[in-house]
């Protein structure tokens, strides 16, 4: 049965049919949006192999490749490069950290047949060869240095100005909340913020909507102890009388509604300021339901440590914590988080820009958070339904750039996004996908197979059973390969980048 007949059969009726009619069928569509086409389900990730929901980490400032996932232990040896820029100081901060007594860990084979090696500081999922076996590292390139572009590229797959610049979550909140029966106050998709300033570097971008309707809007939580979400979702403004104020509100809705039927009789006429303003109403008189999801001992602070490195605030914590509580919930669960780290101690630069200071913040850093990543994904046989299963969560490992392959002054590197790595685990990632795609010379650093920032978020919403292709999101041409139409790009997208084994 075509999955669109399937959705159909159930005979759902939602209050979206009658009050957010334009956020359901624009243009008098007759499919939901973000469904497959009837003739691209071919190219579709079957739906037995689909993640129910998506984990996205975000590395802000930039994390090196070569220390991470894409270490090759001989390459700048003669010239101190790659893993050689710092050698002796990783060597002892290793040790330090008390990660064990291999520096690097084999891991695939590139595109050209380079054996990679996971690297230092992934060594808290090194520990864990259940991670480790569904993880695909893919090569990524772009050509955008300052934070100020490569933020807003990475996170949506879109350049700075584009008017379509959404972050996925966008595309995950419509899709989940426009299917039938979908309709509910709390999101489906949030971005976790934590409580640190973004003066300038665009990261807000994660919760852009571009040409999505208002209800597209994932929720944005800024995951920290002064956080005044919990107190502001009881609505003290309003106090007890909180029923009647949305009863006026009703009226004065109903009454502004009139003024879009012509003549007072038919269907209201299409307005998406007036559905977006609908829907916001709605999902204020949910607030209720939304103070359960995010409860307020989610925000109550933790102290963290790492490589001898204390922290009275461990934000990482704080937001793994969060993460795992809307991705696990038995209602009103999340499809989609976004998890944007700055890490336990950031670098004054941002988060994990490190102009100086690399070995020592990325140590601390990169390994706190990827270990409190591991502490919140169930070991085999764990089974703790507050945890995550990797059968049902991909998460995605992503950031701005990498770092340079040489020094920047006596102990920092540079921005890098002309070789870099993202990663995916779990979800449609078995054994069978475990590895690497694309690969980076040695000669300068440079990818020269790889995949985009597009092609990254096409990927996510894939895993997620949505189609990539529509005039609020991508086209044929942002995907590489020579691709002609878009059952040839999304078969590209899942048989090359994901290496699916169907």
């Amino acid at each position: 049965m075509q999955r669109r007949t399937f959705m159909k059969s159930l005979g759902v009726a939602t209050a979206a049919g009658a009050s957010f009619g334009i956020l359901r069928h624009p243009r008098r569509a007759e499919a939901y949006w973000g469904e497959w086409p009837a003739d691209k389900l071919d190219a579709m990730i079957p739906v037995e192999r689909q993640a129910k929901n998506v984990l996205e980490l975000y590395l802000y400032g930039g994390m090196s490749a070569f220390d991470t996932f894409y270490a090759v232990p001989d390459w700048g040896k003669n010239d101190e490069r790659f893993l050689h820029a710092f050698y002796n100081q990783t060597q002892t901060r290793f040790g330090q950290c008390g990660f064990g007594n291999e520096l690097t860990e084999a891991f695939a084979e590139d595109a050209k047949g380079t054996l990679v090696h996971l690297g230092p500081w992934v060594s808290p999922l090194r520990a864990r060869p259940d991670i480790v076996a569904r993880m695909r590292v893919l090569v990524q390139r772009h050509d955008l240095l300052p934070h100020e572009g490569a933020n807003p590229y990475a996170l949506t797959g879109s350049r700075l100005g584009s008017p379509r610049l959404a972050g996925v979550g966008a595309s995950i909140q419509r899709h989940f909340l426009e299917q039938p029966g979908g309709l509910r106050p709390t999101p489906y998709a949030y971005v976790l913020y934590p409580g640190v300033e973004f003066p300038t570097d665009n990261v807000l971008a994660a919760s852009a909507i571009g040409l999505h309707p208002g209800s597209a809007r994932p929720l944005s939580v800024t995951v920290d102890p002064n956080s005044s979400l919990s107190q502001l979702l009881a609505r003290p403004s309003v106090g007890e009388g909180r029923d009647d104020y949305d009863a006026a509100v009703d009226h004065y809705l109903a009454a502004y509604q009139q003024r879009f039927r012509p003549g007072g009789k038919g269907q209201l006429t299409r307005s998406a300021e007036r559905s977006n303003f609908e829907f916001a109403h709605f999902a204020r008189r949910g607030a209720g339901e939304l103070s359960s999801v995010l409860s307020a001992d989610l925000f109550e602070d933790v102290a963290g440590t790492q490589c001898n490195d204390m922290s009275g605030n461990d934000k990482p914590r704080m937001q793994a914590r969060m993460a795992a509580s809307l991705l696990t919930r038995a209602q009103d669960q999340a499809r989609y988080v976004h998890w944007i780290d700055g890490g336990l101690k950031p670098n004054p630069s941002a988060g994990h820009d490190t102009h100086d200071s690399h070995v020592e913040d990325s140590s601390r850093n990169v390994s706190h958070t990827l270990q409190c990543l591991a502490d919140i994904i169930n070991a085999p046989n764990e089974n703790d339904p507050g945890k995550i299963n990797l059968d049902e969560t991909m998460i995605v490992i992503n950031t701005e750039f990498g770092r340079t392959p040489h020094r920047q002054g006596q102990s920092g590197l540079n921005h890098w996004p002309q070789g870099m790595v993202n990663v995916v685990i779990g979800g449609p990632i078995t054994e069978a996908e475990r590895g690497i795609y694309g690969a980076i010379t040695e000669a300068d650093g440079f990818a020269d197979t790889y995949i985009s920032p597009a092609e990254n978020r096409m990927l996510v919403m894939m895993a997620l059973g949505i189609y990539p292709f529509s005039s609020q999101t991508f086209a044929v041409g942002d995907v590489a390969g020579g691709v002609k139409n878009q059952a040839e790009a999304a078969q590209r997208l899942r048989d090359v980048y994901m290496g699916l084994k169907l």
